[in-house]
């Protein structure tokens, strides 16, 4: 890979020299914005000739009746769904997982691995029945002591996703080497099983639909010492098993012939590994790829190239989740409230989403977002008025560049959402704050979220399930989950009040109760900043006959939602 990218880079330097490209650093001459994510005026003869040797290169000329090429623009360290936090690589996790329940491109929950479910009166025990006659990749039988399993290795093996496990009665105790097994997870034959858990949640079924609760086979894991990083290793229930990892490079996906569902029309995929914008945007002109990811590129290419020339190949998708601007109340001048209250006023999301994002976004005003159960429609958001900040900020006492702190950015964030750090550090400016951008790679980034110290930063939220508790929870649920985000948010009062609210069975009263906790956390406490919501673009190849994204509208990876010609 690193010899195609050094081709088309050379490439692309003589086409800016005869197209008057810009740089890609996502910067202009001027450095205000503006980033370079192909050429939209280079005739398509250029561009053919720019990809046609590094295609021969990658070996996908012509691509098989059957298979699909996309690209992901991050970096993938690991196909671990039990271990992972990343969106992207639950995406890619996905094609070759079940969970027990799942979601229609709807967003209606159904049957996965789980053909039914039973439901106690008092709301505490859950009894389920799997499907007969499911087997993993490797061809052993799926059972009810590999979902035993799968809960149990969640909890004792170094927190990563164990949220919805500690729901289960027992769960500390096995946690805390007290217990050798969940004792509120009852295996009653190979297809039968119970949870019992701690406190009635009305929303447990819904969580059993994220990727991080997929079913994991119990004998493999106990054998194996590379699952999620060798191939061979990797195994699960869904549609497609790992065939080739090359690290930063590629992977390839293809059919797992024993799935148990319907066979899909794609029977391979390979995602190819390229951060670069401009090279995914040729690459995909050139017709090397068959599906594209358009946030990755700019806002301009996608409104000059993408909705003129490729308009009818656009698919597009409601992201049901938002950007946010996370505040460190662990920070000196961020723990006041009233610079709080101030940076809220200060950052003009109006003009993020037409400038950057040409309309393909929509504002969002608390936590819980649109299309998710729950939204507040009527929760007012602050409004944008940066005089009012600066003078809140005066009358605190302030003098006007005295406040300090760093805006943290993952350097392997789309080229659109480098341009709203941009954004946002300019419109603090206008209020006397200094918030320098500094640059972390991926890891270093979300290592030092995770520790809890980083300042500020700008981050997207997509929901794994339809539930509020997956957003409130997740960020507001315990002191240790705002650390872990850099929140530090201090309210233990109301972080108990968010934990109980799952636990309140009566639907209007359960959503008068996290409505009520969104407004004291957004509007009374300004510890969250809601940006904005995506509409989520993608563009696909002329052999790709429909597309359907899943239903949160994150995923460009789910082959299984690709029907080809």
């Amino acid at each position: 890979m690193k010899r195609i990218l050094a081709i088309l880079l050379a490439s692309m330097m003589l086409l800016g020299l005869l197209a008057g490209c810009g740089s890609d650093n996502g910067t202009n001459s001027n450095g205000e914005g503006g980033t370079s994510n192909g050429s939209a005026d280079v005739p398509k003869e250029d561009l053919s000739q720019v990809t046609t040797r590094a295609t021969e290169m990658l070996g996908f000329t012509l691509a098989d009746k059957q298979e699909i090429r996309s690209v992901y623009s991050g970096e993938v360290s690991t196909l671990n769904y039990l271990t992972t936090t990343s969106t992207g690589e639950f995406g890619l996790c996905a094609n070759f997982i079940d969970s027990l329940v799942d979601y229609d491109q709807y967003g209606v929950m159904v049957p996965g691995l789980a053909e039914s479910w039973d439901i106690s009166d008092d709301g505490l025990t859950y009894t389920f029945t799997l499907r007969e006659g499911v087997v993993f990749s490797n061809g052993s039988a799926l059972t009810a002591s590999d979902v035993q399993y799968t809960f149990e290795r969640l909890l004792t093996s170094g927190g990563v996703n164990d949220d919805i496990p500690l729901e289960v009665a027992g769960a500390e105790a096995l946690q805390n080497g007290e217990a050798d097994t969940l004792e509120g997870f009852t295996v009653i034959d190979d297809y039968h099983f119970s949870i019992t858990l701690n406190a009635a949640n009305a929303g447990f079924v819904a969580e059993l639909t994220g990727p991080a609760i997929s079913v994991v086979d119990r004998e493999t894991m106990e054998t194996v010492q590379s699952f999620g990083l060798s191939c061979e290793d990797t195994i699960g229930t869904g549609p497609y098993k790992v065939t080739e990892w090359v690290v930063n490079d590629h992977y390839t996906l293809e059919y797992n012939d024993k799935y148990w569902g319907d066979e899909p029309s794609v029977k391979k995929m390979t995602v190819y590994i390229i951060p670069d914008a401009s090279t995914q945007n040729l690459m995909y002109q050139n017709g090397d790829l068959d599906i594209i990811d358009l946030e990755s590129l700019d806002a301009s290419i996608v409104e000059s190239t993408y909705k003129t020339q490729y308009a009818d190949r656009i698919v597009t998708s409601s992201r049901v989740g938002l950007v946010y601007f996370a505040l460190n109340e662990n920070n000196k001048y961020l723990s006041d409230v009233n610079v709080r209250k101030a940076i809220q006023a200060a950052v003009d999301v109006d003009s993020i989403v037409t400038g950057i994002y040409a309309g393909d976004a929509v504002v969002e005003n608390g936590i819980i977002p649109m299309g998710v159960w729950g939204f507040n429609k009527a929760l007012e958001r602050p409004a944008y008025d940066p005089a009012a900040a600066k003078a809140l900020l005066e009358s605190a006492g302030y003098s006007d560049g005295e406040i300090s702190f760093e805006l943290a950015m993952d350097s392997s964030a789309s080229g659109n959402i480098q341009l709203v750090y941009q954004v946002i550090h300019q419109n603090l400016q206008a209020i006397g704050i200094n918030a320098e951008i500094k640059s972390y790679d991926e890891s270093s980034w979300l290592d030092l979220r995770k520790s809890g110290e980083m300042d500020s930063f700008v981050a997207t939220w997509t929901m794994d399930y339809n539930d509020p508790a997956n957003i409130m929870y997740t960020f507001f649920g315990t002191p240790e989950k705002t650390r872990i985000r850099s929140l530090n948010y201090p309210d233990t009062e109301i972080m108990a009040r968010v934990a109980a609210a799952s636990g309140i069975t009566d639907d209007d009263a359960r959503m008068a109760e996290y409505q009520a906790l969104e407004k004291k956390i957004v509007s009374d406490d300004a510890a969250w900043v809601p940006l904005f919501g995506n509409t989520h673009l993608f563009a696909i190849g002329e052999r790709v006959d429909s597309f359907v994204p899943y239903w949160a509208g994150y995923s460009n990876f789910y082959a299984k939602d690709v029907t080809l010609k």
